[in-house]
């Protein structure tokens, strides 16, 4: 079946913000005394509701209840100033005009807001390239469950075995392939150490994937 879409993650594939809600978070269990693991991050990169996972955790580590609001807010003023300073990952600009180069549709599909998501691809000027956003508001599960991606697909008018997802963590990966879609792993420094294998295929940086090659791959 020919290649008609693309479709970016957003988080950690088109800007490295995974990193820094980590460290604000991490940092708040520091403060208290605790240990943030990235194993214990890990099942919740590409999702959401990690916030009320990781308070839970802390509270248990630390034996008391904590004031969830206040930390919430400081780790997502942490990370909004941080995230605001960050460029595009490399690659992202010569997928995008690979992509416009052989007639895709680009989608984004996100477990994010859409402000956020958004908000984004305007300040990188790259938000006219896109032809849909789909974001937390749009489903009623996010990643792992696969209606994000299936919903991208059917936004772009294409069936999900036309499209690509192009996704950095284990939770992206498992919502592509259970819409259906062709998934390529390409691992941020975050997720690089995490279990990525049931992609279709692997890239260690978004500047290295072949779009041509996963057309032929694809049949078109």
């Amino acid at each position: 079946m020919a290649l008609k879409a693309l479709i970016f993650d957003f988080d950690g594939l088109m800007v490295d913000t995974e990193q820094s809600i980590f460290n604000a978070y991490r940092k708040i269990f520091t403060e208290h005394g605790a240990e943030l693991p990235l194993s214990t991050w890990e099942g919740i990169i590409g999702s959401t509701g990690h916030r009320d996972r990781i308070f839970l955790d802390l509270e248990q580590q630390i034996g008391r209840p904590v004031d969830r609001d206040d930390l919430r807010e400081r780790a997502r003023q942490e990370h909004h100033g941080i995230s605001s300073q960050l460029p595009a990952i490399d690659g992202v600009a010569t997928q995008i005009a690979d992509a416009q180069r052989l007639g895709l549709g680009l989608g984004v599909a996100s477990s994010s807001t859409v402000a956020w998501v958004h908000g984004h691809l305007q300040r990188l000027g790259l938000i006219q390239h896109f032809g849909i956003l789909c974001t937390r508001e749009d489903v009623v599960e996010v990643k792992p469950n696969p209606e994000i991606y299936a919903l991208a697909a059917y936004r772009l008018g294409v069936e999900p075995q036309e499209a690509v997802a192009l996704e950095d963590s284990p939770n992206g990966i498992a919502s592509a392939k259970a819409a259906g879609l062709f998934c390529v792993a390409i691992p941020n420094p975050l997720t690089a150490s995490m279990n990525l294998d049931a992609a279709d295929m692997h890239v260690p940086t978004l500047a290295a994937l072949s779009l041509d090659n996963i057309a032929e791959r694809l049949g078109g």
